[in-house]
């Protein structure tokens, strides 16, 4: 019986399916990876919108994942049984980004600069998309499969300790949390605000914690404010509020601001509360967006007379991956994933999870491909 491999589709609105397509093949720096867990990322506005980023397609979906090694190529240095985690992206391996350790989204690879005119997604072999096409396969090159294709370099073996279900939070939730947070210089009594709190939210929200930061959540779901709750934040401020300022000032004392926020949603409304939030000299970690919606600021007021510093990203560098492993280990932050990892679904019932995505009464939700 020829094997086949199950792919997750979204082939129209509000619809999700799964089809039988032939089983991956590989070339010599890539793996086969019998998936555990694919988690829930960007699908469920995808599953509403049928809108879809230039990475993703109606049966190309996902991009986060762990699962055991079920095939390799000659030379490998991995083997058949090997836990490992799965790092989005598909880098070049070979400029500045990657070999400074930077983020393998922000690869070369990936002419981002030509999106905007223009550039179909189709002409872009980078990332994710050009896994399938290097290996002469019909499947496996995304994360909601039975069956993904890895490259080497985008992968990591898991400490047997290491559970899936905690490892698995580490690509768009605490993965990204760690990077940000290593990025910002997050350290021990720094004031950390968290605004716009989804998954991407708590995972910032447990890395700071994680640096013993006093950590602040604008925030106004109650739901997720619950869980900010469980996992110990120092305060939960709803920024309608006409005195949420205040309420912030009154914690930061005569710094008269946080130290750092992190932006998780990319609306307007949270990025200006962010802003005004933080202290001067202070720092603000752009993780959320609403695709290429634009932003309006004043250069002047807003940023040089503050001295604001204004970055942002999306994934796990290469230089952080062996720090967010011993992080994930550490017996409080795996009672944070236990906390923001509210849903897991067979992927049979995508649709399910999908719709619980969408009604923002949710942490982080897993699909299971293999169910």
């Amino acid at each position: 019986m020829t094997k086949t491999n199950t792919v997750l589709t979204i082939p129209s609105p509000m619809e999700a399916g799964l089809k039988e397509k032939p089983y991956p093949t590989i070339i010599p720096g890539f793996v086969i990876v019998d998936v555990a867990i694919a988690p829930v990322c960007n699908e469920s506005r995808i599953y509403r919108d049928h809108q879809f980023e230039w990475h993703d397609s109606p049966e190309h979906l996902g991009h986060e994942g762990v699962g055991t090694i079920v095939e390799t190529a000659d030379g490998s240095k991995y083997e058949v049984g090997d836990r490992v985690i799965i790092f989005q992206g598909n880098s070049c391996q070979a400029c500045f980004v990657c070999t400074t350790g930077l983020s393998p989204t922000h690869c070369l690879g990936i002419p981002y600069e030509g999106f905007d005119e223009g550039m179909a997604p189709q002409d872009v072999t980078a990332g994710l998309l050009g896994i399938e096409k290097v290996n002469g396969s019909e499947s496996g090159g995304f994360g909601m499969q039975r069956y993904r294709i890895a490259p080497e370099h985008m992968i990591m073996k898991l400490p047997d300790e290491l559970s899936f279900e905690h490892a698995a939070a580490g690509n768009c939730t605490v993965g990204v949390g760690y990077t940000a947070n290593e990025e910002a210089g997050v350290k021990a009594g720094d004031v950390v605000i968290v605004g716009g709190v989804g998954f991407i939210g708590l995972g910032m929200i447990t890395a700071a914690l994680h640096r013993n930061a006093t950590v602040v959540v604008l925030g106004r779901q109650p739901y997720r404010m619950d869980l900010c709750r469980q996992m110990g934040v120092a305060a939960i401020i709803d920024p309608d509020d006409d005195d949420w300022l205040e309420q912030l000032h009154a914690i930061t004392g005569d710094r008269r601001g946080a130290d750092v926020a992190f932006e998780c949603s990319g609306a307007p409304y949270y990025l200006d509360k962010c802003f005004e939030g933080l202290r001067r000299y202070g720092t603000l970690f752009s993780a959320g967006h609403a695709g290429s919606q634009k932003y309006s600021l004043s250069i002047l007021n807003d940023l040089i007379d503050r001295h604001i510093h204004w970055t942002g990203g999306h994934d796990v560098r290469f230089r952080d991956r062996s720090g967010l492993i011993r992080m994930m280990l550490d017996p409080a932050v795996q009672r944070n994933i236990e906390i923001l990892n509210t849903h897991s679904f067979p992927m049979s019932e995508a649709s399910e999870a999908f719709e619980v995505g969408l009604s923002k009464n949710c942490g982080k939700i897993y699909l299971r491909p293999a169910e």
